[in-house]
C-alpha cells in the first residue's frame, strides 16, 4: 500500500484541512518544514520522508475560483507523481491538468454533473490517467445531483466502476484534520471484495501506523495522509517500519 500525502492549495499555499469545512482551512505549521510554500512542503515529501506520489486538491479551483497554474507547474518539476482535483466540469479542465504535469487527474464526485458525464470522460482520456473520488461528508454522499442522491455511496461506487473506472478514492470529508481514524473502512471493505481489481485509495482521520496497518489489511492501495505528516506522528521512523511490515 502506498503513502499518499495530501497537499491543500488555497491561495497559492499550502493550508490544513479540518472536517471539509474549508473557510477555516489556515496555512499549514509543519514540523517538516518552516514554511507553507507548496514547493518546499512537496520536497520535504519527497526528499525527508521518500514519498513518491502527491495528492493535490486545488481549492480556488474546487470552489469556483482560478486554478493556481503557476503553482502546479512548478510542483510537476518534481519527480512526484501528481494527482490533481480541480473539480473537473470539462474535458478541457482535463487536458489542462494533462499540460500542467498532472500524472492523474480526480474526477471528483461534489463536481461531477452526472454519469453520462463520467462515462465520456473514461472514453475520451483512458481509466488509467483519472481516478473517481467518491466524496462524501459523514457517511453521505457529497453531491447536489438527484441521480446520485438516490443511491447509497456503495451502490454509486459500484455504478461508478461499471462506467469504466478502474481507481476509485474513498474520502470522507469530515474526517479531513480531524485524527479520528479512518472513517470509511466498512465501505472500502464492501467495494474491496466486489471489485478486487480496483486500485482503491481513502484517506481521512488517519493517525498512525496501526492505522496504515489497518487499511494495507484491508487491501487498499493507498492511504491518503496530511496533518499526520505534518505533526510527526507518522514520520521516516514509522514509514521505514511500515515498509517492512
Amino acid at each position: 500500500m502506498e503513502i499518499i500525502p495530501v497537499i491543500d492549495l488555497l491561495d497559492g499555499r499550502v493550508v490544513r484541512g479540518i472536517a471539509g469545512r474549508r473557510d477555516e482551512y489556515r496555512p499549514v505549521r509543519s514540523s517538516l518544514c518552516g514554511s507553507a510554500d507548496p514547493s518546499v512542503v512537496l520536497r520535504a515529501f519527497h526528499e525527508m520522508l521518500g514519498l513518491h506520489s502527491c495528492y493535490i486538491a486545488d481549492l480556488d479551483a474546487l470552489q469556483g475560483g482560478q486554478l493556481n497554474r503557476c503553482v502546479l507547474a512548478e510542483l510537476s518539476r518534481f519527480p512526484v507523481q501528481l494527482m490533481i482535483d480541480r473539480g473537473l466540469r470539462s474535458a478541457e479542465d482535463v487536458r489542462e491538468l494533462f499540460e500542467l504535469g498532472a500524472a492523474s487527474a480526480i474526477v471528483a464526485l461534489e463536481c461531477l454533473p452526472g454519469l453520462e458525464f463520467a462515462r465520456r470522460l473514461v472514453t475520451e482520456f483512458g481509466s488509467d490517467r483519472l481516478i473517481i473520488s467518491l466524496d462524501l461528508k459523514q457517511g453521505a454522499l457529497l453531491t447536489s445531483v438527484n441521480e446520485f442522491q438516490q443511491q447509497t455511496p456503495f451502490e454509486l461506487a459500484c455504478q461508478l466502476i461499471d462506467a469504466g473506472f478502474t481507481r476509485m478514492i474513498v474520502l470522507d470529508l469530515a474526517a479531513v484534520g480531524m485524527l479520528s481514524g479512518p472513517a470509511s473502512l466498512q465501505l472500502c471493505l464492501r467495494i474491496r471484495e466486489r471489485f478486487p481489481r480496483v486500485e482503491l485509495i481513502s484517506g481521512g482521520g488517519v493517525r498512525s501506523m496501526d492505522d496504515l496497518i489497518t487499511m494495507k489489511n484491508a487491501k487498499l492501495s493507498g492511504a491518503l495522509v496530511a496533518s499526520s505528516l505534518h505533526d510527526g506522528s507518522i514520520g521516516i521512523r514509522e514509514l521505514e517500519q511500515f515498509r517492512d511490515v
